[in-house]
């Protein structure tokens, strides 16, 4: 049976890490790749908080009455804004299949639902669409939720830009030359 797709509104997103294979997760190897997304919604928008009302609901709909764990939500209080505007995590694990392949990541479309170019990344204050499953999870403290982006639509592109992290740095005359780099 097919997992329901829940659909975003349109909104700004941070950290976007849904393009190309799964990042690595470098703070703990022992925790599987995973595509992550923060979408980030404006508190005055009466769309944006009707949703985040739809998906309360969806709690009841999942767990009933049961316990909520503290973190029961994948959102919260902007760390910048807290008053103005919420944060929802978007988190998709990745995992090896039985016959050794590995599942693979969320599908991305343009605003015309061209396919998106597995090679180019989304920056910080693009906008985009997100089409999730809701994963519900219950533990010993609670029960929670955690959003899974299966397709995003990006509708207003934001380019990501790569910094050469040598640029910060002037060249150290007579310092230390590594000596199988070539010159």
């Amino acid at each position: 049976m097919a997992k329901e797709l829940y659909v975003t509104p349109l909104a700004e997103v941070r950290w976007c890490k849904l393009v190309g294979n799964a990042r690595p997760n470098t703070f703990d190897p022992s925790k599987p790749d995973q595509w992550t997304v923060e979408l980030v919604l404006d508190n005055a928008d009466k769309t944006h908080a009707a949703w985040l009302q739809e998906m309360e609901d969806q709690y009841e709909t999942l767990h009933g009455q049961k316990k909520k764990h503290k973190a029961a939500f994948p959102w919260g209080p902007d760390k910048e804004a807290p008053e103005a505007k919420t944060v929802v995590k978007f988190k998709l694990n990745q995992y090896k299949r039985k016959d050794g392949s590995v599942s693979e990541g969320p599908t991305l479309f343009d605003s015309r639902k061209n396919p998106w170019p597995a090679d180019k990344e989304i920056g910080n204050g693009s906008k985009i669409i997100v089409a999730f499953s809701i994963y519900a999870w219950e533990g010993p403290t609670g029960c929670g939720l955690t959003f899974q982006p299966l397709k995003a639509q990006v509708v207003d592109l934001v380019e990501y830009e790569r910094r050469d992290s040598a640029d910060v740095f002037a060249v150290v005359e007579g310092g230390y030359i590594d000596p199988e780099m070539p010159f």
